[in-house]
């Protein structure tokens, strides 16, 4: 594993264990996910540490913890909706919120399914006002610069549809 990509996976490790100790559920699952996300990728090309994929694989998700993560993800999918339904032009900032959010989501929603076997909240639900949106025309360039911006600025090599 390059020094990089190790470095990457301490850091979102020991960010997720911080988040962990000030009870930030959500963004600590969003961490782990990221982290699963990463080490899950078919085709990478930097080699997967076996060590690093037992550690993220054993890491348990408390039923309290889920919870916590459940109710903050409803309330963001329900943020997204309802931004996203208040008008037709989008600033690059707005755009790169709407992405960043949906990401997070997606990201909870795949580390989910794996843990859990199903997925309890609907990440998909504002998809098709984002991906409308993305479209008027005083949106695309304010969309295609906030989902390239998305890609930089996560800092690790997460693999999602929205930065396609």
């Amino acid at each position: 594993m390059s020094d990089v990509t190790e470095s990457l996976l301490q850091n979102r490790w020991t960010e997720y264990q911080r988040l962990l100790e000030v009870c930030a559920s959500y963004a600590a699952l969003v961490r782990l996910a990221e982290m699963d996300n990463i080490l899950s990728q078919e085709g990478a090309t930097w080699p997967i540490s076996h060590e690093w994929a037992l550690i993220v694989q054993k890491e348990a998700i408390s039923d309290e913890m889920y919870r916590k993560a459940l109710a903050e993800a409803e309330q963001n999918v329900s943020r997204l909706k309802r931004m996203l339904s208040v008008g037709t032009n989008f600033t690059y900032e707005e755009m790169l919120l709407a992405i960043t959010v949906r990401v997070e989501l997606q990201l909870l929603a795949e580390l989910l399914l794996k843990r859990r076997g199903a997925i309890e909240f609907t990440p998909d639900l504002a998809d098709e006002d984002l991906r409308e949106i993305s479209g008027y025309s005083q949106n695309v360039s304010a969309f295609r610069s906030a989902k390239a911006a998305a890609r930089r600025n996560w800092g690790i090599p997460i693999r999602s549809s929205w930065f396609e």
